[in-house]
């Protein structure tokens, strides 16, 4: 019983790598065609064109938006932008709108109790 199991594992071994191999290539080929490299998405400092990648805007409107110190960004020698994901993430979520049912809720404490949030 017990060779035959070790038969069988020897038979599926390799199938089972070649499934995993091509899981990855497919993976892999999809974030390509993305636009995002599996090493960019485990940075934390990113380059103008990762933060292009990253929130879809082109790299002359960040170029504006830091020009215009909107997005904060870092120039170590004065030269080469570099950003903080954290950070980029964060300016990503501002403005955030409220949703029609968080509108009413402020609306009817804002009937009942004057003006509470």
């Amino acid at each position: 019983m017990v060779a035959k199991f070790y038969r069988m594992k020897e038979l599926f071994e390799p199938i089972v790598a070649y499934i995993k191999q091509s899981i990855d290539e497919k993976v892999e080929e999809r974030l390509k065609a993305a636009g995002v490299c599996g090493y960019t998405l485990e940075k934390n400092v990113l380059s103008i064109d990762d933060v292009s990648t990253l929130t879809g805007l082109s790299k002359s409107h960040i170029y504006k938006l830091t020009s215009s110190r909107q997005l904060p960004h870092y120039k170590p020698n004065g030269k080469l932008m570099y950003f903080d994901r954290k950070e980029v993430e964060e300016w990503m979520k501002q403005n955030r709108v409220e949703t029609v049912a968080e509108a009413e809720r402020r609306a009817i404490a804002y009937s009942i109790g004057g003006c509470k949030k």
